[in-house]
């Protein structure tokens, strides 16, 4: 199975949080994951949402890219609300990685909080 990328841009608004959640569900079934790592991927979307949009910043995107591999699914997602804050609260951070942690194989946030990586492995293809 070749790789497959898929991108989905959506306002920075939560209520587009269930499309995300729909994307990552349908991704994560046509890469073979149990139910249980379905709904981990979905928790980890969540998340990340929640990381991304900004409330206390200006309006805009926040862009998933999905990317299907053999082996797993990879999920960059940016943002570009709360470009004039270039930050990220402490505290949202740790919850993040506290919420995140046990859903993925591997998760990033970058300094600014405006990019997460996350990975999650076809079962019994690993972590690596």
């Amino acid at each position: 199975m070749p790789d497959d990328q898929i991108r989905l841009v959506l306002p920075a608004d939560p209520a587009y949080g269930r499309v995300a959640r729909v994307a990552v569900q349908g991704l994560a079934g046509r890469l073979g994951l149990p139910a249980r790592a379905v709904q981990d991927l979905r928790i980890a979307v969540d998340e990340t949402l929640v990381l991304l949009l900004r409330p206390e910043g200006s309006a805009g995107e926040v862009t998933f890219t999905f990317t299907v591999t053999p082996d797993r699914l990879v999920i960059d997602a940016e943002t570009t609300a709360g470009a004039d804050q270039p930050w990220l609260d402490a505290g949202a951070r740790t919850r993040f990685e506290a919420l995140v942690a046990d859903t993925v194989d591997r998760h990033e946030v970058d300094d600014s909080g405006h990019h997460v990586h996350l990975e999650k492995a076809r079962p019994g293809r690993g972590a690596g």
